[in-house]
């Protein structure tokens, strides 16, 4: 399920966090999402922000429902990717852990 124009969409994110693949990391805080604009699991509900400009495409998706990312993917033009998941660590600190990187047609 797709809304009916995710391009105009680009308030979709609360920029209190800098969606941006060349600053985000670690200590990057929690990214809440508005205007969602996909339904990745096709429980008919909207979890996932799309971004797509000349840089490249930003997929921030709420896995939990809490209105807030749990996983980030920064898409570049020439392919390269990383992806970030979004958790509390044993402190109680919230932090990104990047889970894949890569180049996409790379084996």
């Amino acid at each position: 399920m797709v809304a009916e124009d995710p391009t105009t969409s680009v308030s979709g994110v609360d920029l209190d966090v800098e969606l941006d693949a060349r600053s985000f990391g670690p200590e990057s805080g929690s990214v809440a999402l508005t205007s969602l604009t996909h339904d990745l699991d096709g429980d008919g509900i909207f979890d996932t922000y799309v971004r797509a400009d000349g840089d490249g495409t930003v997929i921030a998706t709420d896995l939990d429902g809490d209105g807030d990312a749990d996983r980030v993917t920064f898409l570049d033009a020439s392919g390269e990717y990383d992806a970030w998941e979004f958790r509390v660590d044993d402190d109680g600190n919230p932090t990104w852990d990047r889970i894949d990187d890569g180049l996409l047609g790379d084996s």
